[in-house]
């Protein structure tokens, strides 16, 4: 073949040859991998994934495997050793990221080991109140905040959370200085809050949403950007604070390497089942709203956290509770 015929055809042998590969996959079982413990809401999304992709891949096999320790950095270190294959995944959330610059002895880089490929589900965290707490908006809570000062309370799931690291962000922004008490997961932290234990919980809308309905606990705003469709009528500390966003997202990453025709492929198949009605209410079903917008989305989205959570830790000294 004459050279030049050659130089043209390599794209598009390149191109034919990603495309097979991505046709041919899965053609061997593709594993989860979950950082949490089975029940919690990334395990039910993942399964819930894993369930709807078998379903549209005739004669595939997608099986969740739980490897929670080390607040996910063993799955993400099992995950980011495996063969970049298309066969193993790791299901997260920014709590990977976060632990690793918390604890500051993974044996891993999160920004080059891992590969972003979907986003599967986002939520806001929410600032709860009592009913009977003076404050009823965010430029209230910021000037009770400021006349008590550290007498204010308010509980988290733990140190070096993503939902700690959150108020340390809006403590930073606004100048506030109230007490920030971790507790041992999101239960007891909302449990403290139900008991008079302290004045306010910093969690998202799942764990409390029997009582934000019930109207025996109160959200007084949400940290992302936008207001949530599952609660409009609570507000976005952005309204108040322009700029001020904070989400708490659910996706897939790949080890470093994965064919990117698998990658595409993979991203295609869960925005397709992302769309799906049943899909959508089971996702709402926790406080959350499905995720879309892709491969190039999510990498933006995970590079930001990576550098937002950087910060924070960086900035108050945040180290391991």
């Amino acid at each position: 073949m004459h050279r030049r015929a050659l130089t043209l055809a390599a794209p598009m042998l390149a191109l034919t040859g990603g495309l097979a590969r991505a046709q041919a996959w899965p053609n061997r079982p593709v594993r989860f991998v979950v950082g949490f413990a089975a029940g919690g809401a990334n395990d039910i999304v993942a399964r819930l994934l894993a369930a709807k992709l078998a379903e549209r891949i005739p004669g595939s096999s997608f099986i969740v495997e739980n490897r929670p320790g080390a607040s996910t950095v063993v799955a993400a270190d099992l995950v980011a050793r495996s063969a970049p294959d298309g066969t193993t995944f790791f299901y997260t959330s920014p709590s990977t990221q976060i632990a690793i610059l918390v604890n500051r002895t993974a044996t891993i880089d999160p920004m080059t080991a891992l590969v972003p490929v979907v986003m599967a589900q986002s939520a806001p965290l929410a600032l709860v109140s009592r009913p009977d707490f003076p404050a009823r908006t965010v430029p209230e809570f910021l000037a009770l905040a400021r006349e008590r000062g550290a007498r204010l309370t308010i509980s988290n799931p733990g140190t070096g959370a993503v939902n700690h690291l959150a108020m340390a962000l809006l403590m930073r922004r606004t100048g506030i200085e109230p007490t920030l008490v971790p507790y041992s997961g999101n239960q007891p932290s909302i449990t403290a809050l139900i008991r008079g234990e302290v004045d306010l919980a910093h969690d998202g809308l799942f764990t409390p949403r029997a009582q934000l309905q019930e109207g025996t606990l109160r959200a007084i705003a949400v940290t992302t950007a936008q207001r949530s469709p599952l609660y409009p009528d609570v507000p976005a500390f952005a309204e108040t604070l322009p700029g001020y966003d904070v989400g708490f997202w659910g996706g897939l990453l790949a080890p470093r390497g994965t064919p990117d025709p698998i990658l595409d492929r993979l991203a295609e198949e869960v925005g397709a089942i992302l769309a799906q009605p049943d899909v959508i209410t089971r996702i709402r079903g926790f406080g959350a709203e499905p995720a879309s917008g892709g491969r190039a989305a999510f990498a933006r989205v995970y590079a930001a956290d990576w550098e937002k959570w950087g910060q924070v830790v960086r900035e108050n000294d945040i180290r391991p509770g």
